[in-house]
Formats: structure tokens, C-alpha cells, sequence
């Protein structure tokens, strides 16, 4: 069995269930002559913030009908060879944090109520991966206990949490507004996507940071947020939270949890009289020298255990079938920390392997075949509760 844990669909009634003055701003998909999704027009977009870039609808992958189809969708799932379907949204071009609380707790209740339809249509073939707005806590974790009594088995969030004032995000682990929920998914053992959404926020690839290309060598936002939920404390708060870490790749994996376990266990016991300024290290033994930049308590990391623990009992990852990196990951933490994936319909480089992702698996000869069963199902099996 195949289990595809990473893909995206926009139903064409995804929006059909908002009432009342918010229905006239939820967005109105657009189709050619041919059924392409072209266009979404979203009359409660808002205003764009000044320097972010979001990207434009539909998005990648919107020329397969597939996106919007769902029995030509469930036509290339047969082709592929997928038997389950963890479902997530098509974000690009309609959904952000930046949507009015009210209006974005409605369009994440309508896009749910749609995709419950397809799960009772399809059962046992398709599974609910939820849509919440974090910009409305209350009504996220209203929403949280909806799905899950709908056994909806996960729910999808941005790696980034953006704001109005300016194009710079923070990572969702260091919006600790959003703490009452992550603890609500650990209560209900709902596992949590984090997924990018494109809406031309950034935490670290600053616009500063492509002079010279130094945006190439600064870390990305999902690598950013993953340490986030460490180092925040954030998974000493729910120790039993599971994170799914989707589209990331595996090659940082071991180098990463590496890293931050060499500097956990150096402790602070470390001096920089020789250093040149107020850097992370001379904010972390505040320096005479150099005064922090924050109090010493936001300065500090918070985890109480070494970060490997975190990357072993909270963390999860889709994969990449070609990425050639995926089988020095599965030696390093494990098989059961990967779950497969075909990024379906998009044309991003591990949306382009769709159609080959199961022999790539299969015929990998790096990865022994008890792990690979474990990637096609079963941990995913494990983790969603399904059978």
C-alpha cells in the first residue's frame, strides 16, 4: 500500500459554504475553456504589504484538472499507484494569516466542509488534512475540535506567522499566541502539517540578503521554525505534539540536529572577549562587552533536552523520492520518521516525480525494503490512526 502524505486540491465548491456579508468576499476560482484553473479573484484579499512578494493564483500545477477535478484526480491516483491520499489545500493565491480573524476562520470552515464531502465520497481513499486560521485562535481550536469530531486526521499550518506592519514574518513557534492550540492538537493527538504558503513574507530571506546572494546561504524559514519549536520551548510545553515538516528535503536533517546538540551541550560556559559585537553568542553570556539586543530571557533558548530528542520523538518529514540525500536521513534517525509523498499536481522539482515516485522508492537500493514499507505506510498508518 501507498500512502501519499503531501499533495494539494482546491474543490471547485471549496468556498460554496460561507453565508451571509462574508460571502461576498470569499473567492471565486476561474476557469478556461479547457476546465484549467486560471484565476482566483478574492475580494477579501486586502491590501498588499509594501516588499513582500506573495506569488500570484493558481499556482504550480494548476493545468492538471486534477487540482480542481476530483475524478481526474482519482484517474491519476490509480495511475500512480496510491491507494490513500493524505489532501491538503492549494494555498497560492487566496490564503494567508493576513485575512481578516473572522473571514479566515470562515473560508477554513468552508474549505473543511467541502473536503469533508470528499472523504464520505471517497472512503478509505481520501483523508481530511485540516485547514485552520491562526489569526483566530478561538476559532481555530473551534474549528480543531470540529474536524476532529469529523475524524478529520491532521490539520495544516505556515511555517511563517506574518503580520500587516511589514513584509518580515515570524517563525508559528515563536507566535506564542498560537500556543493554546498546538497544546489543544497535542490533547486531541492530531498531528500538524507545516506546510509553506505562499504570501511573500519572510522571517530570514530579507530582501537585504539577496545583495551579493547572501540569501543563498541563510537558513531557510522552515529551518528557522523547526528550531523554533525546540529552542522556543514550545515542545517542552507539548512534549507529545507531532510535527510533520512537509516539502523540506532531508539533506540539513543530520548536520542541523548535530549542530544544535554541539551547542546545547557546551552549555554557556564559553567566553567571546575576542568577538565583535552583540552576535547571538554575546547576547546568550551577555557580554559586559556587548548588551543584549533582547532581555536575557528572550536571548535564551528554552528546551530543556538536547534537540536530537526533539528531532526523535516529534518530528517527521515527507519525502523527496529523488532527492539522493533521503537514504543518509533514514540511517541517521531512522525509517519511521519519512512518509511518502508526490507533492501531486505540482511542477515543483519534487511535484515534477509524481508519476514516478513509487519506482523511484521501489527501486532505491540504499534503503532496505522494512524501511521503505514503513515509508509507504506504515507510519503513516501509525500516526493518523488509519488502517
Amino acid at each position: 500500500m501507498l500512502i501519499d502524505c503531501d499533495n494539494h486540491f482546491l474543490p471547485r465548491n471549496a468556498f460554496d459554504y460561507m453565508e451571509g456579508p462574508l460571502a461576498d468576499l470569499r473567492p471565486k476560482l476561474v476557469f478556461d475553456e479547457r476546465e484549467v484553473l486560471v484565476d482566483i479573484d478574492f475580494p477579501g484579499r486586502g491590501n498588499r504589504v509594501p516588499m513582500s512578494t506573495p506569488l500570484p493564483a493558481p499556482g504550480s500545477g494548476a493545468f492538471h484538472v486534477g487540482m480542481t477535478d476530483i475524478q481526474t484526480r482519482m484517474s491519476d491516483y490509480a495511475r500512480m499507484g496510491v491507494e490513500k491520499q493524505m489532501l491538503l489545500p492549494q494555498f497560492t493565491g487566496w490564503w494567508s494569516y493576513l485575512i481578516e480573524p473572522e473571514l479566515g476562520t470562515a473560508l477554513a470552515h468552508s474549505w473543511n466542509t467541502a473536503l469533508l464531502e470528499l472523504m464520505r465520497s471517497y472512503p478509505g481513499q481520501i483523508e481530511g488534512v485540516a485547514l485552520v486560521a491562526l489569526q483566530d485562535v478561538d476559532g481555530a481550536m473551534n474549528e480543531l475540535q470540529w474536524v476532529h469530531e469529523n475524524r478529520f486526521k491532521a490539520v495544516v499550518v505556515d511555517h511563517t506567522y506574518q503580520v500587516k506592519d511589514h513584509p518580515y514574518g515570524i517563525p508559528i513557534a515563536s507566535h506564542r499566541a498560537a500556543w493554546p492550540f498546538f497544546k489543544k492538537c497535542e490533547g486531541l493527538e492530531m498531528p500538524v502539517f507545516l506546510h509553506a504558503v505562499q504570501h511573500g513574507h519572510r522571517v530570514v530571506n530579507l530582501p537585504i540578503f539577496q545583495m551579493d546572494g547572501l540569501d543563498m546561504y541563510a537558513p531557510k524559514d522552515a529551518e528557522l521554525n523547526l528550531v523554533a519549536t525546540i529552542t522556543s520551548g514550545l515542545l517542552d510545553e507539548c512534549p507529545r505534539l507531532k510535527f510533520i515538516h512537509a516539502e523540506q528535503g532531508t539533506q540539513y536533517i543530520q548536520p542541523l540536529a548535530e549542530r544544535l546538540d554541539a551547542i546545547y551541550h557546551a552549555g554557556r560556559q564559553v567566553t567571546y572577549d575576542d568577538g565583535e559585537g552583540a552576535t547571538a553568542n554575546w547576547r546568550r553570556v551577555l557580554s559586559p562587552k556587548a548588551p543584549p539586543l533582547v532581555p536575557a530571557g528572550m536571548a535564551d533558548e528554552k528546551n530543556k533536552l538536547p534537540p536530537s530528542h526533539y528531532f526523535k520523538n516529534n518530528f517527521l518529514w515527507t519525502i523527496e523520492t529523488e532527492e539522493p540525500e533521503l537514504p543518509d536521513a533514514v540511517k541517521f534517525l531512522g525509517a519511521d520518521h519519512f512518509l511518502f509523498a508526490t507533492d501531486y499536481p505540482h511542477e515543483d522539482p519534487g511535484g515534477l516525480m509524481k508519476f514516478k515516485d513509487r519506482e523511484l522508492l521501489e527501486d532505491n537500493p540504499y534503503i532496505d525494503e522494512p524501511s521503505k514499507e514503513l515509508i509507504r505506510h506504515g507510519n503513516a498508518s501509525r500516526l493518523f490512526g488509519i488502517d
